[in-house]
């Protein structure tokens, strides 16, 4: 008898879907499609059999991605509202608003440019970088060197 192969290395899946009752209403029956779900402990599986299901969490997670700066009254000028997360996965809806807000902010400015190509930067002088160019501990590049000592050496003999 062969061994089932989802023993040994357990999987985390993850279902998503927009909700028209609640978690669990909504995705049983998937689950109950794609994997065994024991009733009862010690239950025998046949050969070939779906994984089983160690435990599982249902939840509602509310969609906050539509939300607008006119839904809150009396925002100052200067507060700027971020809607959640949407039930897309990716990031591009959050991308979208960021550039939105950001032109609103600065609208002369570019959002997110792209960076310089490497091979068109210019450095100044023979390309060396001054003692201290601010990004270290001022007390790190002038450390006393101490001399090492071999550890194979043995004392003197008395």
């Amino acid at each position: 008898m062969q061994e089932n192969p989802w023993q040994e290395f357990p999987d985390l899946v993850h279902l998503t879907c927009p909700s028209i009752q609640t978690a669990k209403e909504d995705l049983t029956h998937v689950v109950e499609q794609l994997f065994s779900v024991a009733e009862t402990e010690g239950e025998e599986e046949e050969e070939g059999a779906k994984p089983q299901v160690l435990w599982s969490m249902y939840f509602n997670m509310r969609d906050s991605s539509s939300l607008d700066r006119s839904s809150y009254d009396n925002l100052p000028s200067n507060m700027y509202v971020c809607s959640g997360p949407d039930g897309a996965l990716g990031n591009d809806c959050a991308v979208k608003q960021a550039e939105a807000i950001f032109q609103e902010m600065f609208p002369s400015e570019e959002f997110c440019p792209p960076p310089p190509n490497p091979e068109d930067i210019i450095y100044d002088g023979d390309g060396t970088q001054p003692e201290d160019p601010g990004f270290s501990n001022p007390s790190e590049g002038k450390a006393e060197k101490v001399p090492e000592k071999n550890l194979e050496e043995r004392p003197p003999e008395e």
